[in-house]
């Protein structure tokens, strides 16, 4: 990649191995289950959700750090065989890097064990990246939050769209979300953000920090979105025979994107997104069954909400 390439799209944050079995149901404490299959892939928020960008066409590059272990050498093997561009991810040789074991059982339901691993990105380049490349969109999920805040900063100096992934209310998150023109949060967060059960209020809650559109999924519930106008709407999910949730979010995330960077209205590109979800649950893994451009359009064509 030359410097005068474009890029549409940087990610900034996890990138992960995971190692998923399918298990019938989980055992009880201290007992054993055989598994039925097992799969070695890349995961993590802003990795699969840049894959899924790469999947839709878009042009993407991942700015996160891998450790010099085999982990780090499967993560980013991965990720190039996705289009994913990884000129700046970086490998640090004394570190380790980020790993999770994922359980999923009959229901498509999964249970997800993490070690976040100790690399951590290096943004000093980030500027020029945002500058040369004509970067539309910084995607950002928050774990290493000093770089983050620092990156969303510069992406609004330079009118670069930032969008947040936020699974979990960490220390400090409080710093980055009024940097960020698109939240779309899990409806964890959402809970922690306001202390109760209530996606309504958390939905205005988030709003106050300054974002265009506020976005809260929740699962096989679909999402609740907040747009400009401050009306609030659902997107119902769409029913699918499921195998596997892993990556759903991270999925959601990039078709979110994939809207945004057509210039859709929020009901649209929400309702994409929620598509996008959809088929990714055909099968077992984050990424596994993620679909491209013409299986979304398609599925659109013959899917009401």
């Amino acid at each position: 990649m030359t410097s005068t390439d474009q890029i549409d799209v940087v990610g900034l944050g996890q990138c992960s191995l995971d190692i998923l079995g399918q298990v019938g149901q989980y055992p009880e404490l201290d007992q054993k289950a055989e598994l039925s299959s097992i799969l070695v892939q890349g995961g993590g928020p802003v990795a699969t959700a840049l894959v899924t960008l790469a999947r839709l066409g878009v042009s993407v590059t991942m700015v996160g750090a891998v450790g010099g272990d085999d982990f780090g050498r499967q993560i980013r093997d991965g990720l190039i065989a996705e289009c994913v561009d990884c000129s700046f991810l970086t490998e640090d040789t004394g570190d380790g890097s980020q790993v999770a074991f994922v359980a999923v059982d009959d229901h498509g339901h999964r249970n997800i064990f993490w070690h976040r691993g100790n690399a951590v990105p290096d943004i000093a380049g980030l500027s020029e990246i945002l500058l040369s490349r004509a970067v539309k969109v910084l995607h950002l999920d928050g774990l290493h939050l000093m770089q983050a805040v620092t990156a969303a900063k510069m992406a609004r100096s330079m009118k670069v769209l930032t969008v947040l992934d936020a699974g979990t209310m960490r220390p400090g998150m409080e710093r980055l979300l009024p940097l960020i023109d698109h939240l779309v949060v899990s409806e964890n967060f959402a809970r922690q953000i306001i202390g109760r059960h209530d996606p309504q209020c958390a939905l205005r809650s988030l709003a106050g920090h300054g974002a265009t559109g506020v976005t809260i999924t929740c699962g096989e519930s679909g999402s609740m979105s907040i747009g400009s106008a401050g009306s609030v709407f659902h997107q119902p999910a769409f029913k699918m025979d499921v195998v596997d949730t892993t990556g759903c979010g991270d999925v959601f995330h990039g078709g979110y994107i994939y809207g945004l960077l057509q210039g859709w209205e929020i009901r649209q590109t929400v309702r994409f997104a929620a598509a996008c979800a959809a088929l990714k649950t055909r099968a077992i893994g984050g990424r596994t069954a993620i679909p491209d451009l013409p299986e979304v359009e398609a599925f659109l064509r013959t899917h009401g909400d």
